[in-house]
């Protein structure tokens, strides 16, 4: 029973339905299909394409294959055997990087942190950095250069770079990838300045050229938005998902999670607006949000901009703007909300919008007073004209011309993803000579005269400068396992026609950067993993003096949309961004955050599109849906759909990166390829489109309904006003009878006690930051050799991993409301699970941790059946004895692997651990430094989830420790535990979720 109004949450639309099909499924004692084991192509075959992702189920299980092991001829000085070793480096992506931590294993690379010394990380990860570890040890990595396909070499590339690039005079284009290195863009310089006639083109299907073309219209030059949330008193987003997708989002989540942190009544919290067509993480946790077509955005941000300059000077040139939202009540609420907050308000625009929604928004932000504050625009050196956004067109028109006879292609996948409109596979074959820089012999590689295989960030020596200015080095922490190189290497062959050392190129580089004391220098920015004396310039703005003309003619290129007629809108896609992670298993396995579907791509509409298309709502249980066909900007491509609560009427949103066909084991036939729907009118959004139901369905694996705990209330959640007048109404929300003084309930059992010289651990999980993006996930699942199962058991209920994240909805189904929360396994000091077991497999540890003896797992499973938590995983494949006998390179795969955790083999349960190796290891440093004491210093032993987590949203530690974090967390007024009624008295708890709504629309 409850004291207070309970809302209902639900998980899907079959959820809240409770039809039949709902019933029956839930009550039987194990879901459908998760006793049989059906033979054929997924028990004898599905190793097989899953690539590096099952290498962490495999070879140092109980039952493991044996090997014969030598020792060090002469032990290196460093490595201690069973002592793990950290580097400090950097992962690049896209123009910037982010500072980590690599952990090896004797000399193997096995694990990813965020590198707390470093300002673009502070210590943590996001989904990507954590999942890149896995690339290094993909098996279908390129392992050779190739000439017309057929195998050759690294000397005979750079013995033609020598002979052809001799001809200075001649017609090259560039096609690269946007690098934020300092030594790429200082080789990029040379080879212009060398190659008068060569032009360069900087493409990235999902990158910074809008942003910069519209601070550029705006300021009259190319600069990149900083933004502070942790400054910013509101934040509104303009379809800038900065919790899944935005660059710098490792920050940006610490920035804005420490604006909701509330330990007394006495704090307050920053207030998010979201505007936006799909729903986005950042969407689903805003305190207010407006589904809007992506094509009447442009419209929304004139009408606000118009109305601010009623109260605010700067912005003249929107006083004459008007349309059909300039009498919204979103426009006048949040331009009261902003005027009222000038300097502490931030108004931000996601990077795939047009060039006009990024002009407004920082003319905007500059009348505000915001910049300076919670936004600085900053002055980046290789920004140049190869960043604009046609810059792919004008190299496409040079080589239609017959102005250029060499394509040089720097990373990037530019047949799969450009613009269907620019048919880059003909613009190869026109251009005469190819040469492609790829990791993989993808859709690109096939068709190049010559493939160079490239290096992973932990291969090779390189530099970076993060989101801010701030330079780091990228050291190596393996040898190439294939032989491949890295950009500067490639590059240097073009320039010089000769091999040199990555290591030479960037130590050139950087004698610019330290002049005096060179290695003193070198060696501290290496071993600290950044140099603290590098910053771009913040730059001095003001709004050009064409600027009202020139917002006038963007607007007339932007009109409100038709709201009958359906748009289609590709985004890049929260796991693989744009297709670059498609043979991760990891990422593909790793449910969305908002639909919970893994290994596919859908065309997501809200319910009323749905009806009105004529797609049926699927009963709970099924896993065919229907299959559409869509004809956009001429061309047509199947899409299955996908009714999804929250998303606009009459807008189609289609995640791109799926239907490879020739990248690898785990991409290839997986999902649909939206691609060919993409245009160089970008991909926002496509108006003349039609829509209509194919005549058959298509399988989607989908773990929204899975592992249901049956309607109990276990997420809780009040306003901020709510939580003032009562900090204990979330806490309070269910009614636990007969309490005991020490505010535990009424026991049937004795206490169990526990040694008062071990420590007694506990975790609580903030659900007001924790945001939903899945990093916890990923970080388990590599710190754990959890293995990847692939799409045909995952639609059975199988999938492994350790930690999931459940997302509720409520209210309204068109609109609702959203919650996240993390579900590890509870560690509960009454746990059902130990009471079932026949064989003690499952038992209780001194410290109060709820353990696996996995050799002792006899597999009945009666401990899954009985967790009210359903966080008990069951192995149905023994992984490691197929793996060996199937793949061609298995020390490749055994490389992927932490020694630390052994791997479970078939018929064997499995769970979170709370990472029992590193509080064992930290346990054991801490009796060898003390002599007597295992009890760690609080704050010694982070979990993996723990770690990852951008937001800081898990707090670990011993709870018999008075002034530990966690003691002091869990003494917080919004702290609870799920089920407490039933007296299982889990270990891990959470703190409720706070929204801070405006009344003016509530």
């Amino acid at each position: 029973m409850s004291n207070t109004e309970q809302k209902t949450y639900w998980r899907s639309l079959q959820d809240l339905s409770q039809n039949e099909a709902y019933k029956e499924y839930m009550s039987r004692e194990f879901p459908e299909g998760a006793g049989e084991l059906r033979d054929g192509y997924s028990r004898r075959n599905f190793l097989q394409i899953m690539g590096a992702s099952v290498a962490l189920a495999g070879l140092a299980a109980c039952r493991k294959p044996v090997q014969k092991l030598l020792p060090y001829h002469k032990q290196p000085e460093e490595i201690v055997a069973g002592i793990p070793l950290e580097y400090a480096s950097s992962i690049p992506f896209q123009d910037h990087g982010t500072g980590v931590l690599v952990t090896t294993s004797e000399g193997r690379p096995i694990k990813i942190e965020g590198n707390k010394d470093h300002e673009s990380s502070k210590g943590s990860t996001n989904i990507f950095q954590q999942a890149s570890i896995l690339d290094l040890y993909d098996v279908d990595r390129s392992r050779f250069v190739r000439h017309n396909v057929e195998r050759s070499d690294w000397s005979a590339f750079t013995e033609f770079c020598a002979s052809h690039f001799a001809d200075t005079s001649r017609g090259i284009a560039f096609v690269s990838e946007a690098s934020g290195s300092p030594s790429v863009n200082r080789l990029k310089s040379e080879i212009q300045a060398r190659f008068p006639n060569a032009v360069w083109a900087t493409y990235e299907p999902f990158g910074p050229a809008n942003v910069l073309a519209g601070t550029q219209a705006a300021f009259g030059r190319k600069l990149r938005p900083v933004y502070h949330l942790d400054k910013a008193d509101v934040v509104v987003s303009v379809d800038f998902d900065f919790m899944a997708l935005a660059p710098d989002m490792v920050r940006l989540n610490r920035d804005y999670a420490d604006r909701r942190r509330v330990e007394s009544t006495d704090d307050a919290m920053n207030r998010l607006y979201v505007i936006e067509n799909d729903l986005s993480v950042t969407g689903s946790n805003a305190d207010h949000r407006l589904r809007l077509k992506a094509g009447d955005i442009p419209a929304f941000v004139a009408a606000l901009g118009s109305k601010l300059s009623e109260t605010q000077s700067g912005l003249s040139a929107f006083s004459g703007v008007s349309n059909s939202f300039s009498q919204h009540l979103w426009v006048s609420v949040l331009a009261q909300e902003l005027a009222s907050n000038r300097g502490r308000a931030v108004l931000a625009a996601g990077e795939h919008h047009q060039v006009a929604v990024h002009a407004m928004v920082a003319a905007i932000n500059a009348a505000l007073g915001n910049t300076g504050q919670t936004v600085e625009y900053t002055q980046v050196p290789y920004h140049d004209n190869s960043y604009d956004p046609d810059a792919l067109s004008r190299v496409a028109d040079a080589i239609a011309n017959g102005n250029v006879d060499t394509l040089v292609i720097l990373g990037g996948n530019p047949v799969f993803n450009s613009p269907s409109d620019i048919d880059f596979e003909a613009l190869m074959d026109r251009a005469g000579t190819s040469i492609h820089l790829s990791s993989h012999v993808d859709e690109t590689s096939t068709k190049a005269t010559w493939h160079i295989n490239r290096s992973h960030y932990l291969e090779y020596w390189g530099d970076i400068a993060d989101y801010r200015g701030q330079l780091s080095v990228i050291q190596p922490t393996i040898q190439p396992l294939f032989g491949s190189k890295c950009e500067t290497e490639f590059l240097s062959a073009v320039l010089h026609g000769e091999s040199r050392e990555c290591y030479d190129i960037v130590r050139e580089t950087w004698n610019s950067v330290f002049r005096s004391e060179f290695e003193t220098n070198w060696e501290k920015t290496v071993h600290d993993g950044v140099y603290t004396g590098s910053r771009f310039n913040a730059a001095s703005v003001s709004l050009v003096s064409g600027f009202t003309a020139m917002l006038q003619n963007m607007l007339e290129q932007h009109s409100v949309s038709n709201d009958g007629n359906i748009e289609l809108v590709l985004k890049a896609d929260r796991k693989l961004f744009d297709g670059r992670y498609a043979n991760n298993g990891w990422l593909q396995e790793l449910p969305d955050p908002i639909t919970k579907i893994t290994w596919d791509n859908v065309a997501a509409m809200s319910p009323a599109t749905a009806e009105q298309l004529g797609v049926r709502e699927r009963k709970f249980g099924e896993t065919e849906y229907d299959l559409l066909n869509i004809t956009a900007n001429g061309t047509t491509f199947q899409m299955p759909a996908w009714i999804l609560p929250g998303h606009a009427d009459n807008s189609i949103t289609i995640s791109v990166g799926y239907g490879r066909k020739s990248l690898g084991k785990v991409a290839d036939d997986i999902g649909h390829n939206a691609y060919i729907g993409f245009t160089t009118a970008g991909p926002v959004a496509a108006t003349a489109v039609s829509v209509e139901v194919a005549r058959r369905n298509y399988p989607v694996a989908c773990t929204q309904n899975h592992h249901s705990m049956e309607g109990r209330p276990l997420a809780r959640e009040a306003t901020i006003s709510e939580y003032k007048a009562d900090p204990r109404i979330a806490a309070d929300k269910v009614y636990v009878p007969g309490r005991r003084e020490d505010g535990m309930p009424k026991n049937l059992f004795n206490d169990q006690l526990f040694p008062s010289h071990q420590p007694q651990w506990g975790m609580a999980i903030d659900l007001n930051a924790c945001t939903g993006c899945g990093v916890c996930t990923i970080a388990c699942q590599s710190e754990n050799n959890i293995p990847v199962i692939g799409k045909r058991e995952v639609v059975r209920n199988r999938e492994m991993h350790w930690i999931r994240i459940d997302r509720y909805f409520s209210g309204d189904q068109a609109d609702p409301q959203v919650i996240h929360q993390p579900i590890p396994c509870m560690h509960c000091e009454q746990a059902p699970c130990e009471m079932v077991c026949p064989v003690a497999a499952t038992t209780h540890s001194d410290d109060g941790l709820n353990q696996m003896t996995y050799n002792q797992c006899i597999g009945t499973r009666y401990c899954s059946n009985n967790c009210p938590f359903k966080v008990r995983r069951f192995n149905f494949f023994n992984y490691a004895k197929n793996w060996l006998e199937i793949d061609e390179d298995p020390d490749i795969i055994q490389m992927a692997m932490n020694p630390d955790v052994s791997v479970r083999f078939r018929g064997v349960m499995e769970k979170c651990t709370y990472c029992v190796q590193r509080i064992n290891r930290a346990k054991i440093a801490t009796k060898n430094a003390t002599g007597n004491s295992i009890k760690p210093a609080d704050g010694t032993v982070k979990t993996a989830c723990q770690q990852a987590c951008p937001t800081q949203a898990i707090t670990f530690g011993d709870l018999t420790d008075d002034n530990s974090v966690i003691s002091r967390t869990k003494r917080n007024d919004r702290n609870y535990v799920m089920l407490e009624e039933i007296n299982i008295r889990p270990r891990t708890s959470y703190l409720a979720k706070l929204r801070n709504p405006n009344n003016e629309l509530a």
